[in-house]
């Protein structure tokens, strides 16, 4: 399952809507400042948004808790007036994803309803969010939040500005995925619409409602009475839990299956997205470089992903297989070819524990330091531990005696005391040199790639995101970068955020080897559709957007603005 299109208007420096195309790799390209960071933010505010309901977070988790400063930061212009509209599309690629289908499957269907999950059926997922401000209980809101299901609008509902109660205010009923047999088989004169349409209006006022649908040329049109339903930060329903509605059945098998289907339709896509963006991380643009003190955290986070620090704390827990992975991109001449590797570092201690600080250890110190010169003497005391007038003188020899007695004594307590200990940790490994080094003594380069290699050698589904990998990093290494995005991980959406030419080459030229079959041993094919450039600039109605499509033989076929990395012709020419 991924995520295939962000769609963002009123979204920060994005005004008029824009849509970005996400392929398994995806290239932002822009001027500084552009709005390029806000494509990530845009990801992580409704992960945000639907795991804690927040539509104002001064911060964001994923992102380090970056301060955002909130709705009125996030809405463009600053304007409490507009909407922000956030749409995501989701390829399920084979996946089954969530599903409520719980009662059907126990006990059957035995009232005409369809006895399959409507989203596990689809095989294209969208949803989009119009989050709002409300003058009223000075706050953000969802206001409304809608479903495509397969490219065909299927639900939307919506909050009413004092947040009193929320609706689905649109259903489409003959939507494939909630049809049966039956269903088609009587809809001849159009007074029939589904046996749910009917179980959802009776001893109802429905009226009629009309949506837009991309699949068809003229709007859809039903009676449908508005559906009630416990909301969570205004339109939206709580994700993970079954849908709770007004809708109530003599039947309680009937209400239970009614709210099934509802939960699939509207309630499920959430899941699917939150699972993905759950397993997603952000890389920042200035990541940690650890010390030689630096100690791994056992608990890594989502947010610690950010500073980079998660690298090191998820590389104690890497298989075999993955750190052998990881080795591989980080030394072997075909890829990175750093000179580094990450190798195990185990280490035997044994440590012995005596007892010291008592009578006969300060006498033994006194006798080596004055020798025959030490004079001893002892006293009897009272009861109250006054010393008494009488002392009595001991020999040194009697003292030495009593010394050595003690030793012998002390040195059989000391033999069960030994304790071994044996621990191993990861270290950075100079293979030139042959010898450990931390990456604090190596080139900054080294630890600010290190984050990206170890996130994608080791995650599974989800987005990872990258603001400018190539920072501090020599020309010949961005190439390799190129490599590592296409070859490394082919579960993960790589969304990048860049200014290296390098890097865009060595994926142009992949393409190019690909078709012409030329392409080095040991590596994968790489196509246009692998590939996503996204080239983002200013305009009047705020950040314009357009996919700079790509050739079977590595070129571009739509015009680069500008040009391609103008800038080296104006200097060279």
């Amino acid at each position: 399952m991924r995520i295939t299109e962000i769609t963002l208007t009123n979204f920060r420096s994005f005004q008029a809507t824009q849509s970005i195309a996400l392929a398994p790799v995806t290239l932002l390209f822009g001027p500084n400042s552009v709005g390029k960071s806000s494509v990530l933010m845009a990801l992580f505010y409704i992960q945000q948004l639907l795991e804690k309901g927040q539509c104002d977070p001064q911060r964001l988790d994923a992102l380090g808790e970056k301060h955002i400063g909130g709705f009125k930061s996030l809405v463009n212009g600053r304007d409490l007036a507009k909407r922000m509209v956030i749409k995501l599309t989701l390829d399920k690629s084979g996946s089954i994803g969530a599903s409520y289908n719980q009662i059907v499957d126990l006990v059957g269907d035995n009232f005409g309803l369809t006895v399959d999950s409507p989203t596990v059926e689809a095989n294209r997922i969208a949803v989009e969010f119009h989050i709002a401000w409300s003058k009223a209980k000075n706050m953000a809101y969802v206001a409304c939040y809608k479903v495509w299901l397969d490219d065909s609008l299927i639900a939307e509902l919506v909050s009413d500005v004092g947040l009193k109660q929320p609706v689905i205010t649109w259903l489409n009923y003959r939507h494939p995925a909630l049809l049966t047999e039956a269903d088609l088989e009587e809809y001849t004169d159009g007074l029939f619409v589904s046996r749910l349409h009917e179980l959802l209006n009776a001893d109802r006022k429905p009226e009629t409602v009309s949506r837009d649908d991309l699949e068809q040329s003229t709007a859809v049109s039903f009676e449908h009475a508005a559906i009630g339903f416990d909301g969570l930060a205004g339109a939206l329903p709580v994700p993970g839990k079954r849908l709770k509605t007004v809708i109530d059945a003599d039947d309680p098998i009937l209400a239970a299956r009614l709210h099934e289907i509802l939960s699939d339709v509207v309630v499920a896509p959430l899941d699917n997205l939150l699972a993905l963006l759950n397993q997603s991380l952000c890389i920042g643009p200035l990541r940690l470089v650890p010390d030689a003190l630096h100690q791994s955290n056992p608990y890594p986070q989502q947010k610690d992903w950010y500073s980079g620090a998660a690298a090191w704390d998820v590389t104690d827990r890497l298989t075999a297989s993955n750190m052998a992975e990881l080795n591989h991109w980080l030394n072997a001449p075909e890829t990175l070819n750093l000179g580094y590797s990450i190798r195990l570092k185990s280490v035997i201690s044994q440590a012995a524990y005596t007892r010291g600080g008592d009578t006969f250890s300060e006498l033994r110190a006194l006798l080596e330091a004055f020798g025959d010169e030490l004079s001893v003497g002892f006293s009897e005391t009272d009861a109250g531990g006054n010393s008494l007038p009488d002392k009595h003188s001991v020999t040194l020899d009697k003292l030495r005696e009593l010394l050595e007695a003690e030793r012998n004594a002390l040195e059989a307590q000391t033999l069960p005391l030994l304790t071994s200990e044996f621990h191993h940790k990861w270290v950075l490994w100079d293979d030139l040199n042959n010898i450990e080094v931390a990456f604090s003594d190596v080139g900054v380069g080294i630890s600010q790639l290190f984050p990206l290699v170890v996130a994608a050698v080791q995650a599974g589904r989800g987005v990872i995101a990258c603001e400018q990998p190539e920072l501090h990093v020599h020309p010949r290494i961005q190439v390799g970068i190129g490599d590592l995005l296409t070859q490394a991980n082919k579960t993960t959406t790589f969304l990048i955020e860049t200014h290296s030419e390098h890097l865009i080459l060595r994926i142009l030229r992949r393409i190019r080897e690909t078709s012409e079959r030329e392409l080095p041993k040991g590596l994968q094919p790489v196509s246009p559709a692998d590939v996503s450039i996204v080239y983002m600039e200013p305009g009047a109605a705020g950040v314009r957007t357009q996919r700079i499509e790509i050739d079977r033989t590595g070129e571009f076929t739509s015009r680069w603005p500008n040009g391609f990395f103008a800038e080296r012709s104006e200097e060279l020419f």
